[in-house]
């Protein structure tokens, strides 16, 4: 059957044709359809013709469905429960719609500062205690990544560092993060780093490149050999961990490492340097978005 001719059919016809084969007759659908059996018959009459088929037998002999009848209920069932589900949905996105409730979906380059973390659960423990009904997509994601799912609306709110500001989002400072050089524990620097020069560590050691595009301004190291590639922070300690290169982590996450004895920060000072973390999001976000995000800037 077409959409167009599902359409042309009343739904309390395809109801009434449910009961007389639930029933396993008209005159037996009348107490629950609370109509008169030639009412009933009609509408099986109008199915009928409409579909072009005969659903039923019907007489002396008893009630019988035919094939294309039985084939029709099964059908109707279908669509009944289809139609129970849809009224669902629509019932839950009235929900999310309103005041209690809604969806915020959250981009985040990874291994943020520990003080970000900390505020985020923060603000979705109070988010989750003054709405329960309230929903929270979070994903990681490269900056570039997070840029274009914001443009395409595949999310509401990115934080990250990021080489281009496009004219279509808003971006407000978030707060700012030390980037620093590491080398793993099986990294010869790891035990002999004295008298150790940013030329040195620039020409005479291979590096991790990011793959994501970055402001050119952070890149104050020019390195003479990129040899590896990473577009997670996760996965750039891990190749510093190998002992093959150096690279440039989170100072959070680096200390992390150094403290458990198996990276070490290289120049601490004047290897590093700071960048600078942004919101960016659409503007005219629904209340439940802007709430969160305004929220989130005043406890950064």
């Amino acid at each position: 059957m077409i959409l167009d001719e599902l359409i042309k059919i009343d739904v309390k016809t395809l109801r009434s044709f449910m009961a007389i084969v639930d029933c396993q007759g008209v005159t037996a659908a009348q107490t629950r359809l609370n109509v008169t059996p030639s009412v009933i018959s009609g509408h099986l009459t109008h199915l009928e013709d409409r579909l072009g088929m005969t659903l039923c037998h019907r007489g002396r002999a008893g009630f019988k469905l035919t094939e294309d009848g039985a084939a029709v209920y099964e059908a109707c069932v279908a669509f009944t429960e289809s139609v129970a589900n849809f009224q669902h949905q629509l019932h839950y996105i009235q929900q999310l719609d309103s005041v209690h409730g809604g969806h915020i979906r959250l981009c985040l380059t990874d291994q943020m500062p520990k003080f970000f973390y900390d505020v985020l659960r923060q603000r979705l423990a109070n988010s989750y205690r003054n709405n329960p009904l309230i929903h929270f997509s979070i994903d990681v994601q490269s900056p570039e990544s997070m840029i274009e799912k914001l443009l395409s609306n595949e999310s509401d709110i990115g934080v990250g560092y990021f080489g281009s500001f496009p004219p279509l989002l808003t971006f407000k400072p978030a707060f700012v993060e030390r980037q620093v050089v590491c080398c793993g524990r099986e990294h010869r620097l790891f035990y002999n780093s004295e008298g150790l020069t940013l030329e040195d560590l620039e020409q005479n050691h291979p590096w991790i490149k990011r793959g994501y595009i970055t402001d050119v301004s952070i890149h104050h190291v020019r390195p003479k050999t990129l040899s590896a590639t990473t577009y997670h922070m996760e996965a750039t300690a891990q190749l510093i961990l190998a002992g093959h290169h150096v690279g440039y982590l989170p100072r959070d996450l680096a200390m992390r490492y150094e403290r458990e004895g198996l990276m070490k920060i290289l120049l601490r000072e004047e290897a590093s340097y700071a960048v600078e973390h942004h919101w960016a999001y659409r503007q005219n976000q629904h209340k439940h978005i802007a709430d969160f995000l305004n929220k989130m800037m005043n406890l950064l």
